[in-house]
């Protein structure tokens, strides 16, 4: 009795260990645009791409602006490290919605692609 007793304790231990060790090497990576307006510079433009690289876990920024519309769409990837627990450090569409804003443009629709 003992013995199934610690039998299925370390059965149990050991899966979980893997599941754990699963979640935590594979990175989650998702693909997000926002939409924005206004009468943008290159100079603008190149501000915001810089500020998206310094959210973390931002790894690739696209940027497509149309003079004629004065409309453009931001696009990006987010990448990220599941944590155990209840902890979220992922994205915050504010951070972007400010970054936008800052460059002096502005922001319309978020949505993940």
């Amino acid at each position: 009795m003992k013995g199934g007793l610690l039998f299925t304790l370390f059965i149990f231990f050991v899966t979980s260990g893997i599941a754990q060790a699963q979640t935590s090497d594979n990175p989650v990576t998702n693909k997000y645009s926002y939409s924005f307006t206004g009468d943008a510079t290159q100079q603008q433009l190149d501000k915001l791409e810089a500020g998206m690289y310094n959210i973390s876990g931002v790894v690739q920024v696209k940027i497509v602006f149309k003079n004629d519309t004065k409309a453009g769409l931001l696009t990006f990837t987010f990448s990220e490290y599941k944590k155990a627990g209840e902890q979220d450090n992922g994205l915050n569409a504010a951070d972007v919605k400010r970054l936008i804003a800052d460059s002096g443009l502005v922001p319309n629709e978020f949505k993940e692609l």
